[in-house]
């Protein structure tokens, strides 16, 4: 079983497409699309290098990190004893490999949609596609608008149209929870993964022709 969010579900979905033996069932979290360059507002879109710099700046991005550059651009470590959860996320996202591992993402999101779009093969394993309820905060007003008419679009036409990547396919729109699910609606979560974990072992799934 397989679960992914944000653009983790791109690679869920690509994994899922060309290992499909090998996967029984998945949960996309909030997980990016490939209408999203179409249809999101501008300030919403990451800008990406161009196509011949992008695996120049991939290598660049590891050698900092096996060189160990990055550290020395790096406050010391804090002593996380007795501090939030959420205080541990922040502090593990600050680790040189998850900053490389996001920025690498970020570089190769235009080859992400593209092999996530490719690979689709539609099928029966159970999925649940969980959306968020809420639009991002932005202190802009105007962005703020357009976030919330966007949100609209994102829930109805875009994330649902992910169900159709299974015939058990499902939607959950998580009311009470902006893009950051994991975070703020972590049994959602749980409960989303143990209902396809079921699911799969109850029922068997045919591979896709």
């Amino acid at each position: 079983m397989l679960a992914g969010w944000s653009f983790g579900g791109l690679t869920v979905r690509a994994f899922n497409g060309i290992y499909s033996e090998d996967v029984a069932g998945m949960v996309l979290i909030d997980s990016a699309h490939e209408d999203e360059p179409i249809r999101a507002p501008k300030f919403f879109l990451s800008s990406t290098a161009p196509t011949y710099a992008r695996y120049p700046l991939h290598l660049l991005l590891q050698a900092a990190e096996w060189s160990g550059a990055l550290r020395l651009l790096q406050s010391p470590p804090q002593d996380l004893r007795g501090v939030t959860r959420q205080a541990i996320i922040r502090a593990l996202r600050q680790q040189p490999k998850s900053i490389v591992t996001d920025m690498t993402t970020g570089l190769l999101v235009p080859e992400s949609y593209k092999q996530a779009q490719d690979l689709a093969r539609p099928g029966n394993k159970p999925l649940i596609v969980m959306t968020a309820g809420k639009p991002q905060p932005w202190n802009d007003p105007e962005m703020a608008r357009q976030a919330a008419a966007y949100q609209q679009i994102w829930i109805h036409e875009i994330q649902s149209k992910l169900t159709g990547l299974s015939s058990r396919g499902k939607q959950i729109i998580v009311e009470n929870s902006d893009h950051g699910i994991p975070d703020e609606a972590p049994d959602v979560v749980i409960s989303a993964i143990r209902e396809v974990t079921m699911s799969a072992r109850a029922e068997p799934t045919s591979a896709p022709q």
